[in-house]
C-alpha cells in the first residue's frame, strides 16, 4: 500500500498550515520532536501545537499505519465493515484503514484529548464518507467494550501507558475486536518492548499472530536488538517547512503487530526480513525471522531463479518459503 497521503488529507493539511505562521509552526514542531525523542508523549496544549503535530507527524504515522494495515489485509481473510480506532489522535489510522479496507462502513474514533478529536473532525470534513460520518468520542482506552468492531487499531497509543499496564490494555483491545487487532508503535527499543509485551499477553489469551511474525512461537529477538521496520514517505511542502528540512522524503521507523481471532483464516509469512539485505558481487544476504528462530539466507547472484524471486525484497517484506541457512 502506498505511503502517500490521500489527496483529501494532503489538501486538509495544507489548509491547516495556512492558518499559522511558519515560525510558530516550526517552533511547535521542534517542541514536539523533543518530546517524541525523550519519550514524554504529546502534550499539545495550544492550537498551534495540535497543528504542528498534524503537519509534522500525520504523514509519518500514516505511512506506518498503511504498512501495518496492508499486512493485515494480506494475511487475514476478513473484509471488515466496522472499525474502532483507539487513541485515534487526529484520525490517522482511520484514513489509512479507509484506503486499505474499502468495505468499511462505520468508524468509531476514541481519544482522551478533546483538541485532537476536534482537529480530526476538521481534517476529515472533505474526506471519505467513513471519516465524514465517523463517531468521534472523547474517552480512554478503558472505555472500549467487547466485540466493538471487526477491526480495532491502536497506533502510537500504548507507549503512553505505564509498562505494567500494556498487557491489560492489549487484552482489552483484543476483546473489543471481533476480527483483527492491529497495534503500531514507534520503531524504538521502547516501542518494540510495548509490542513484545502485548504480543505475549495476546498469545496467552488465545490470539493468533498474523504479522509480522511467521507464527506464535517465542520471539527470538533479544536486547540490544529490537524488531522494527521502516516506511519511506514523501514530505509535503508544509511538512518540510514545519521541520525546517530540505530532504524531500522521510523514513519512519515503526514496530507493529497483527493479531486475529482464532476462527479467522490467516496466512502468515513463511519468514520476515528483519533488516536491510546486504548485497555484494556474490549475492544477497537476508536476515530472517522464521518459525524456528532467527536465520540467514544467502541468495547467490548465479542462482537466477532465486535471485529473480528475491531481488526486489527489502527490509520488512515477507520472504519466500525456502529453507534458510543457519546464522
Amino acid at each position: 500500500m502506498s505511503a502517500d497521503l490521500p489527496p483529501a488529507l494532503r489538501a486538509a493539511l495544507d489548509r491547516l498550515a495556512g492558518r499559522f505562521g511558519g515560525r510558530d509552526l516550526a517552533a511547535a514542531s521542534q517542541r514536539l520532536s523533543a518530546d517524541y525523542r525523550a519519550g514524554r508523549g504529546s502534550r499539545l496544549p495550544a492550537p498551534v501545537d495540535l497543528a504542528a503535530y498534524a503537519i509534522a507527524r500525520m504523514p509519518a504515522t500514516y505511512a506506518a499505519c498503511a504498512a501495518a494495515l496492508g499486512e493485515a489485509a494480506a494475511r487475514v481473510d476478513l473484509a471488515p465493515r466496522t472499525l474502532l480506532d483507539v487513541g485515534c489522535g487526529p484520525g490517522t489510522a482511520t484514513w489509512a484503514a479507509a484506503e486499505t479496507f474499502p468495505n468499511l462502513v462505520k468508524a468509531t474514533l476514541l481519544d482522551a484529548h478533546a483538541g485532537m478529536t476536534a482537529l480530526g473532525r476538521d481534517l476529515a470534513a472533505e474526506g471519505p464518507a467513513l471519516l465524514v460520518e465517523a463517531d468521534w468520542q472523547a474517552g480512554r482506552l478503558e472505555a472500549v467494550a467487547p466485540a466493538s468492531a471487526d477491526l480495532v487499531v491502536a497506533s502510537y497509543a500504548l507507549n503512553e501507558l505505564k509498562s505494567g499496564a500494556v498487557a491489560d490494555a492489549a487484552r482489552a483491545l483484543y476483546r473489543a475486536a471481533s476480527g483483527i487487532l492491529v497495534l503500531i508503535e514507534p520503531g524504538t527499543p521502547a516501542g518494540f518492548a510495548v509490542i513484545a509485551a502485548a504480543r505475549n499477553a495476546l498469545i496467552a489469551g488465545g490470539a493468533r499472530i498474523a504479522a509480522p511474525c511467521p507464527g506464535g512461537a517465542a520471539c527470538p529477538v533479544v536486547a540490544p536488538d529490537w524488531c522494527h521496520f521502516s516506511a519511506r514517505l514523501p514530505r509535503l511542502r508544509a511538512h518540510k517547512a514545519a521541520k525546517s528540512a530540505d530532504v524531500p522524503f522521510e523514513d519512519e521507523r515503526y514496530a507493529y503487530l497483527v493479531a486475529a481471532r482464532p476462527h479467522l483464516q490467516i496466512e502468515a509469512a513463511p519468514a520476515r526480513i528483519l533488516r536491510p539485505p546486504h548485497a555484494d558481487k556474490t549475492g544477497t544476504t537476508f536476515t530472517l525471522c522464521t518459525e524456528g528462530g532467527l536465520s540467514r539466507r544467502v541468495v547467490a547472484s548465479r542462482d537466477r531463479d532465486a535471485h529473480r524471486l528475491t531481488r526486489r525484497l527489502g527490509w520488512g517484506d515477507a520472504f519466500p518459503s525456502e529453507s534458510p541457512e543457519p546464522p
